[in-house]
């Protein structure tokens, strides 16, 4: 792949994250408005139970993708052999 495409690929890969990164920052700030107790826990509602899969798939989703696509596609764009 040529240098343009591997910068190309970055790009498209950082957008990827950043999408993540902003669905994340908005189950954070509806996270802080809801202050949970341990009976909240022990008894989740439809909706706290929607927003705390919301916050735990949208971390692991960014998390897995700057592991497995960003940080390669940033060393590649880099020149870097991996």
């Amino acid at each position: 792949m040529s240098l343009n495409a591997e910068r190309q690929a970055l790009r498209h890969q950082l957008a990827t994250c950043r999408t993540h990164r902003a669905a994340l920052a908005d189950a954070l700030e509806d996270l802080a408005t809801r202050p949970f107790q341990v009976e909240d826990l022990i008894n989740l509602g439809k909706d706290d139970r929607r927003l705390l899969d919301q916050f735990a798939y949208r971390y692991t989703r960014l998390q897995d993708d700057m592991g497995a696509r960003l940080f390669p596609a940033a060393l590649r764009a880099l020149g870097e052999d991996i």
